[in-house]
C-alpha cells in the first residue's frame, strides 16, 4: 500500500511534488512553532502561578508572624496602661487577631497535604496555645493584677509566642524547600520539552530530506535517462528511445525526445533515399552506384569475370527542356530509364548521373561484348517517344570503359566512362570505347586550361581573318574573326586546342570578350580608312545564355564609334540547341541593337523549321560537310540547291564554308548562294597579311 501510494504521490508533476514537499516542511516548521510557543507560553503561566502562590503563602506566613509578635507588644501596653487607654489597644488587637486568622486561613485552602500541612497544623495548635496564653494574661491585666501578668507575659505567653513563631519558621523553611522542588520541577519540564522538540526537529529535519531526496531522485534520475538518451540520438542513434517511468514535466520531455528521434531518424532516411535514389527515374544516384557497382566488382572479382561500364547521355535534352518544357524532359528520362531497367534489370547494376545521363555495370564474358552491349543499349533506348501530341526522337551517346582493363574500381571505371561518353559526343559518334592513350592529351589541355586566363591578361591571343567573298562576283564583303593562341612554350596553337575545354569551363566567355574586343578595334580602324567591311565573330552556348552580353556589346560599339550593322556574330546551330535557356531573348535584344546575327554550321543540329522562323538571323552559313565533294553527288547538289532555297524563302541571306576547289565553287555558284568563305578563296590570316591579300586582289580586279 505504501510503495501504491508513493508511485502515486511521485507519479504527479514536479511542480505538485515540489509543492507537496515545500507544503510539509512548512507544515512541519509551523507544528514545531506552535508547540514551542504552547509550552513557552505554558511554562510562563506556570512560573507566575508558582511565583505568585509561593509569594502569597510568604506573605501569609509573614502576617501570621507579624500579627502574633504585634499581638504580644499589646500586652505590654495593656499593662502599662490605664483602663481608659486600654479600649483603644483592644481594638488594635482585634483588628491584627482577623488578620491572623485570614492569613491562617489563606495558608490552610493554599498548602497542600503533607510536611507543609503538618507545619500548618502544627502552627494552628501553637496559635491556639498561644491566645490561650495571651488570653489568661489579659484577664489578669483586667483583674488588675498586673505583677502576675507580667509574670505570666514574660513567662508562659512568651514561651507560647517563641514556639509560635518556630512553628512559622519551620512552616517558611518548608514553603522555601517546596518553591525551590517546584522550580527544579519546572527546569525538568523545560528540559523534557526542549529535549521533544529538539526530536520533532530531528524528525521534521529526517522527513524533509527524505522528501528533499524522493523528489530530487525523481527528477534527477528520469532527467540523467533523459540526457544519456538524448546524447544517443545526438550521436545518430535515432532507433533509440528513452524509458518513460512518469507523466511529470522530465515524462512529456522524455515522450519529445521519443518522437524528436523518430522524426529525425525518418527524415534521415529520407534523405538518404533522395540523396541515394533518382526521385524521378528510382534509379541511384552515382554514389549509390558506385557502392552497388564495387559489390559487384567484388563478386566478379572472386570469379575472375569481366564487366563493362556504360555511361549513356541523353542527347538533345537541353533543347526538349527549352522548347516543350521540363516535362517534356523528365518524361523523356523516364522512358530511357524504363528501356534500361527493362533491358538489364536481370544482370547489371545501373543508376542516374546528373542531367540525361544513365550509367550500367553490366558483366560479359569477352570483351568483344561489350560493343554489343553497348549497341544493344541504343537499339533498345533509341526510340520515338509521344508526349502531348509531341513525337520526340530519343538517342543517347555511350562512352565505356571495361573492367579489370581500364580500372579495377567503380569510381575510377565510371570516370573513364564518362571520358569516353564526351568524346563520342564530341565527335558525334554513337559510341566511344576508352583509349587511356588520350589521358596524357586531356592532362594536356587541362594545363593549357589552367594557362588560358594568363595568356588573355598577357596578350598571347591572335586575330585572324578568313575573307567571305561574293559567290557571283568573287567582291570582298567581310571577313570571319578566327582566335589563335600562340603559347611562349607550345607555339601556335588551333583552336581545337583549347576552345572546347574553355567552352566546358566557362572561360570561353573571357574568350569571346577579347574577340569582340579585337574586332571592333579593327572595324573602327578601317572605318577610319575608309573600308567598309563586316567582321563575324562566333560566340558560344553560354555567351547566349549570358543576359548582359547585348549590353557590353552595345557598350563597345558606341565607345569606339563603329556602325552596329559592321558587327556579326555567328551561332552554331549545335549551340542553339544545347542552350539550356531559351536564346530567343538574347537574341532580339542584339538585333535591336542592329547587330547582324548568322547560324554557322547549319545542318548539322536538325532544328526544326519553325524553331529556325523563331531565331531573329540575318544569315545561314551552310555547314562545310554540305560543300565538301557536292560536285560528284549530284544528291548532295540538290540537298544543297534545297538548302539554299530554304534560306532565301526565310528572307536570309546564305553563305556556303569549306569551298576548297573551282569545282565546288561552280556548284555553289549554280545554287544561287550568296557568299562563300573556304581555303579556294583564302585561309586564315593576320591583320596585316590580309591587308596584303586584299591589296593583291584588287589589283589582280583592276
Amino acid at each position: 500500500m505504501a510503495l501504491k501510494e508513493t508511485r502515486v504521490r511521485f507519479g504527479k508533476r514536479i511542480g505538485t511534488r515540489l509543492g507537496l514537499a515545500f507544503g510539509v516542511l512548512m507544515v512541519s516548521l509551523l507544528v514545531l512553532a506552535s508547540l514551542t510557543m504552547l509550552r513557552l507560553d505554558a511554562f510562563s503561566r506556570a512560573f507566575t502561578r508558582v511565583v505568585g502562590e509561593q509569594a502569597e503563602t510568604l506573605e501569609s506566613i509573614n502576617d501570621v508572624s507579624a500579627n502574633a509578635e504585634d499581638a504580644a507588644r499589646k500586652l505590654l501596653v495593656l499593662i502599662s496602661t490605664e483602663r481608659e487607654t486600654r479600649v483603644l489597644a483592644y481594638t488594635e488587637i482585634d483588628a491584627a487577631n482577623r488578620q491572623l486568622d485570614a492569613a491562617m486561613r489563606l495558608l490552610d485552602q493554599r498548602l497542600p497535604e503533607g510536611e507543609r500541612r503538618e507545619a500548618l497544623v502544627n502552627v494552628q495548635q501553637r496559635l491556639k496555645q498561644f491566645r490561650e496564653r495571651y488570653d489568661q494574661t489579659v484577664d489578669l491585666i483586667e483583674a488588675e493584677q498586673h505583677q502576675d501578668a507580667r509574670a505570666m507575659l514574660g513567662g508562659r505567653t512568651e514561651e507560647a509566642l517563641s514556639l509560635l513563631i518556630d512553628g512559622i519558621r519551620s512552616l517558611t523553611s518548608l514553603e522555601q524547600v517546596a518553591s525551590l522542588k517546584q522550580a527544579e520541577g519546572l527546569r525538568g519540564q523545560i528540559g523534557r520539552d526542549r529535549n521533544t522538540v529538539l526530536v520533532l526537529c530531528l524528525v521534521a529535519l529526517g522527513v524533509g530530506g527524505a522528501l528533499a531526496w524522493a523528489v530530487a531522485r525523481s527528477i534527477v534520475r528520469p532527467l540523467s535517462l533523459t540526457e544519456a538518451g538524448a546524447r544517443e540520438i545526438a550521436a545518430g542513434q535515432y532507433g533509440h528511445r528513452i524509458p518513460v517511468r512518469s507523466h511529470d514535466e522530465v515524462g512529456q520531455l522524455s515522450l519529445a525526445m521519443n518522437t524528436l528521434a523518430e522524426a529525425v531518424g525518418e527524415r534521415e532516411q529520407q534523405l538518404l533515399r533522395m540523396a541515394n535514389v533518382d526521385m524521378l527515374t528510382g534509379l541511384p544516384l552515382r554514389s549509390r552506384f558506385i557502392l552497388d557497382g564495387d559489390g559487384l566488382l567484388k563478386k566478379l572479382a572472386a570469379q575472375q569475370g569481366l564487366a563493362v561500364l556504360m555511361c549513356m547521355d541523353v542527347d538533345r535534352l537541353k533543347t526538349v527542356n527549352s522548347v516543350l518544357g521540363f516535362d517534356a524532359g523528365d518524361a523523356l528520362l523516364v522512358s530511357a530509364a524504363s528501356k534500361l531497367a527493362g533491358m538489364l534489370k536481370a544482370k547489371a547494376s545501373f543508376g542516374r548521373l546528373a542531367g540525361g545521363t544513365f550509367v550500367a555495370l553490366v558483366p560479359m564474358e569477352r570483351p568483344d561484348e561489350a560493343a554489343q552491349l553497348a549497341d544493344q543499349v541504343q537499339s533498345a533506348v533509341q526510340h520515338k517517344h509521344s508526349w502531348q501530341g509531341h513525337s520526340l526522337d530519343l538517342s543517347v551517346s555511350v562512352g565505356m570503359a571495361l573492367y579489370p582493363e581500364h580500372a579495377q574500381t567503380c569510381e575510377s571505371l565510371l570516370r573513364h566512362a564518362e571520358q569516353a561518353m564526351f568524346e563520342a559526343k564530341r565527335y558525334r559518334l554513337p559510341m566511344s570505347l576508352y583509349n587511356p592513350n588520350l589521358e596524357a592529351s586531356r592532362l594536356a589541355h587541362l594545363s593549357l586550361l589552367s594557362d588560358l586566363q594568363e595568356a588573355i591578361e598577357q596578350g598571347q591571343l591572335r586575330q585572324f581573318l578568313q575573307p567571305k567573298v561574293s559567290a557571283l562576283d568573287g567582291r570582298l564583303s567581310g571577313v570571319e574573326a578566327l582566335v589563335r593562341w600562340e603559347h611562349p612554350q607550345r607555339g601556335w596553337l588551333p583552336p581545337s586546342e583549347f576552345i572546347p575545354f574553355a567552352e566546358s569551363t566557362g572561360r570561353i566567355r573571357q574568350v569571346t570578350q577579347w574577340m569582340l574586343e579585337q574586332a571592333v578595334r579593327t572595324l573602327a580602324a578601317w572605318q577610319a580608312a575608309g573600308h567598309e567591311l563586316s567582321i563575324a565573330v562566333n560566340v558560344s552556348t553560354l555567351d547566349l545564355q549570358d543576359e548582359g552580353l547585348p549590353e557590353r556589346v552595345g557598350a563597345l560599339l558606341a565607345a569606339s564609334g563603329v556602325p552596329p550593322q559592321s558587327l556579326q556574330l555567328e551561332l552554331t546551330e549545335t549551340g542553339l540547341l544545347d542552350s539550356g535557356l531559351d536564346p530567343i531573348g538574347v537574341l532580339h535584344s542584339l538585333r535591336k541593337l542592329g547587330v547582324r546575327l548568322a547560324i554557322d554550321d547549319f545542318g548539322t543540329g536538325q532544328s526544326s523549321l519553325a524553331y529556325l522562323q523563331r531565331l531573329p538571323v540575318h544569315e545561314l552559313k551552310i555547314d562545310r560537310s554540305f560543300v565538301d565533294g557536292v560536285d560528284g553527288d549530284p544528291r548532295r547538289q540538290e540537298l544543297l540547291d534545297s538548302i539554299v532555297k530554304l534560306g532565301h524563302s526565310l528572307g536570309l541571306m546564305v553563305t556556303a564554308e569549306g569551298v576548297e576547289n573551282e569545282a565546288e565553287m561552280a556548284v555553289i555558284r549554280r545554287t544561287g548562294c550568296d557568299l562563300v568563305q573556304g581555303y579556294f578563296i583564302a585561309k586564315p590570316m593576320d591583320l596585316q597579311r590580309l591587308q596584303q591579300w586584299r591589296d593583291q586582289r584588287s589589283a589582280t580586279s583592276a
